[in-house]
């Protein structure tokens, strides 16, 4: 989004990072917050809030990358 929007969404044409695949960013169904993602960690039924930043810095320092945290009700 970022990069298209600073041409002035001159094409909504895009390659998402998480498969490679080509599509366009009007078909995107966006639940906020989202993200796309070559990987995740997934933790089922954890009964507890959401984690704090400094939670998630160190995850992300952990990692090498930085880290986003997308709540999922299945």
């Amino acid at each position: 989004m970022g990069s298209h929007g600073e041409n002035g969404f001159a094409t909504l044409a895009v390659e998402v990072p998480c498969c490679g695949v080509g599509t366009s960013l009007d078909v995107l169904d966006y639940d906020w917050p989202c993200g796309f993602a070559r990987f995740e960690i997934a933790i089922w039924n954890p009964e507890r809030d959401w984690f704090g930043e400094e939670e998630l810095a160190a995850i992300g320092d952990a990692l090498g990358h930085p880290v986003r945290q997308v709540r999922a009700h299945i």
